[in-house]
């Protein structure tokens, strides 16, 4: 009997070591997957704390500056790209913006509202008190309330972009003269940004003060022999052999990836399109072959006080050894062009395009053609100039001059 109970006892302390363990063993096992899902939450955590500040970083870095003047009601009906209807059944205007931040900047609404007497432009009117003010989306096609969806993207440090905006035609906002602000405009971005103008622009001089300006994008027009009138997306006698460029033409004023129109330059119609060229075009206009090459450089007066001008020049180089030099021809300011004799004062945060004229005497290609010494493509870099210096002979304090670098422009072999 003594043997057997012996036995039992060590049966059943057998059983109990076996459910201990069990025991220890699942309680590993519980904290080995707590582990496991508070690193994977953790590194989540982190994932997400890295994309939220990269996030926060972009919206900082977003810096959209408005162009003076701000809003141009549009004198054309047909946009290409986006439909006709303007001047007949839309207001439209093209506001000019900036982008100085680091980083690409969607617009995603834009909201107006006007400030002057009840029911003018985007105000309060006892008509229809429950309206807001004129709120406007992307759309591909005009309408009403809308804004151009296929320029709605500003890339980082991209200048003079043109927006264009669409609003029933019998809304028309307030533009007083002389200017007083009489609308807010505000547009807002995909990252939650909002930036603010109002319209029109108020000028404030101060007197007297160190003019200066700044340059934007450059674009080039070419008569003759090659017509770049030719050389945009749908025009007359456009062959991929001569004719490269395919920006669909737009009139002044233009985004920086359309080509632009600007009529009547000294009685003439120039079609401006990106900088840059092919190798038998620019040697046709360099060597005086009956190809006229001009450029024009996107300029905002940045100081506080007006200024003229009456002489300028632009060189371009490539290796030290080719230069394109061009002078002054005239300027294209709100819409008219005036000769290098003419320009009339040009106002403080105005912008405007001053247009150089290749001087085949003085330009030349000494190491020409590019591919002879392994180039397929070139860059030619330089600098533009301006100044006041022949209406006077004295540099008082009414002397402007200037010097600024310039995007380049590049040549290819061929299309």
């Amino acid at each position: 009997m003594m043997a057997k109970h012996v036995i039992f006892r060590f049966r059943r302390r057998a059983v109990s070591t076996i459910i201990g363990g069990l025991i220890v063993l699942s309680l590993l096992l519980t904290a080995l997957g707590t582990m496991v899902f508070v690193s994977q939450q953790y590194d989540q955590y982190q994932q997400l704390g890295g994309q939220m500040s990269q996030y926060d970083s972009q919206q900082f870095s977003e810096k959209l500056v408005i162009n003076s003047p701000g809003l141009v009601l549009l004198t054309t009906t047909t946009i290409s790209g986006w439909g006709s209807g303007c001047t007949t059944t839309y207001n439209c205007y093209n506001v000019s913006i900036s982008n100085l931040g680091g980083v690409g900047v969607q617009i995603a609404r834009i909201y107006i509202n006007s400030t002057g007497p009840n029911g003018i432009g985007c105000s309060y009117s006892t008509s229809y008190p429950n309206l807001p003010p004129c709120i406007l989306n992307p759309s591909p096609t005009v309408a009403p309330y809308t804004f151009n969806q296929a320029n709605q993207f500003l890339n980082p440090d991209e200048v003079n972009h043109a927006l264009t905006l669409a609003l029933p035609i019998a809304i028309t906002l307030p533009n007083p003269n002389p200017a007083i602000p009489q609308n807010t405009v505000s547009l807002a971005t995909t990252r939650g940004n909002l930036f603010s103008f109002q319209w029109p622009f108020q000028l404030q001089i101060f007197g007297q003060s160190n003019a200066a300006f700044s340059s934007g994008i450059v674009k080039i027009a070419y008569q003759g022999t090659y017509d770049s009138s030719h050389d945009y997306q749908g025009a007359t006698g456009h062959t991929t052999g001569t004719y490269c460029h395919n920006e669909p033409l737009q009139p002044y004023p233009a985004a920086s990836n359309y080509a632009e129109k600007l009529t009547n330059v000294a009685g003439t119609t120039l079609y401006f399109v990106t900088p840059w060229i092919t190798q038998t075009i620019l040697t046709s206009a360099v060597s005086g072959s009956g190809t006229t090459l001009y450029f024009y450089v996107i300029v905002i007066n940045t100081g506080q006080s007006p200024y003229t001008i009456n002489s300028g020049t632009m060189d371009l180089t490539w290796y030290g050894q080719n230069h394109l030099d061009s002078t002054l021809f005239g300027v294209y300011y709100n819409g008219a062009f005036y000769s290098a004799t003419s320009i009339p004062s040009i106002k403080p945060g105005t912008s405007y395009y001053i247009i150089y004229k290749l001087n085949t005497s003085q330009s030349y290609l000494n190491l020409w053609p590019p591919q002879k010494y392994g180039f397929n493509s070139v860059m030619f870099w330089g600098a533009a100039s301006l100044t006041n210096g022949l209406l006077n002979n004295n540099e008082d304090q009414n002397f402007f001059a200037g010097t600024i670098l310039v995007s380049g422009l590049w040549v290819r072999v061929n299309c």
